[in-house]
């Protein structure tokens, strides 16, 4: 599947990415089992993290769901493919309208962190409006960068030690509208499940050039603080309405 713009590129996953990605997807499948309710899965439209998550899809044997409000940093809708030609490989796809506007990739890191900030809110206001119709999961795919989306979700402050490991997984859960979101399980480590990484690859974490850089551009407040929600806007009309009791974030 070719990109149709210059960066960021969509590559494929290595050999070892796509055993990883199995080995994610047999244990996510098998606790999931065990804990029961509806799951819904919300990916990434880059080519890796469909191919990462599809494991996990064909062994719930349920849709795979376009989320571009998670894509990679620097995202613009011509980035990817188009959907038709995505559907041909990954027949489980549902399309979604990218909520990107404008000729412009945005910019990085601010306008990606401003994003993320978004999707956050968009998320949770998403899942509170199902509260109460059933216990589920809600599985999202993104990219490393997207550690970004967790620090808000705990509502703690982006520093230099919050990581996402190649193929790790966040959980987070919460019983009720309103409530702050526990973390069940940190992505900074895909032990037990992935048995081998290669050497050139690590957990990634923001360095601290791009955290100074949001802080000199917000009055000295430390990310999250200070997000001006600018991307809210373009959320409103999404309909993605389920209720997730726990939230699954994955990197690849």
């Amino acid at each position: 599947i070719q990109p149709r713009g210059r960066s960021p590129r969509a590559p494929p996953l290595s050999t070892l990415g796509h055993r990883q990605a199995r080995q994610l997807g047999t244990a996510a499948a098998a606790t999931l089992k065990r804990r029961g309710g509806a799951v819904r899965v919300l990916s990434s439209p880059y080519l890796r993290c469909l191919q990462t998550i599809t494991p996990l899809c064909d062994a719930l044997d349920v849709p795979l769901e376009l989320y571009p409000e998670i894509a990679e940093v620097l995202h613009h809708p011509r980035n990817v493919a188009p959907y038709a030609e995505r559907f041909q490989y990954f027949p489980r796809l549902v399309d979604r309208a990218d909520p990107h506007t404008g000729d412009d990739e945005e910019t990085w890191p601010l306008g990606y962190l401003e994003r993320m900030a978004a999707t956050e809110w968009n998320l949770t206001e998403l899942l509170d409006a199902e509260l109460g119709r059933g216990r589920s999961t809600v599985v999202l795919t993104s990219h490393a960068a997207s550690v970004a989306l967790v620090s808000r979700l705990l509502g703690v402050e982006l520093t230099v030690d919050l990581k996402f490991a190649p193929c790790g997984a966040y959980v987070f859960a919460r019983d009720a509208k309103g409530d702050a979101w526990r973390l069940l399980r940190s992505g900074d480590s895909n032990a037990p499940y992935v048995t081998e990484n290669a050497k050139t690859t690590y957990p990634w974490g923001y360095k601290p050039q791009y955290l100074e850089k949001w802080a000199e551009t917000h009055g000295g407040q430390r990310y999250p603080r200070g997000a001006s929600y600018e991307w809210l806007s373009a959320f409103r009309g999404a309909n993605l309405a389920r209720q997730g009791e726990a939230s699954v974030s994955v990197q690849k």
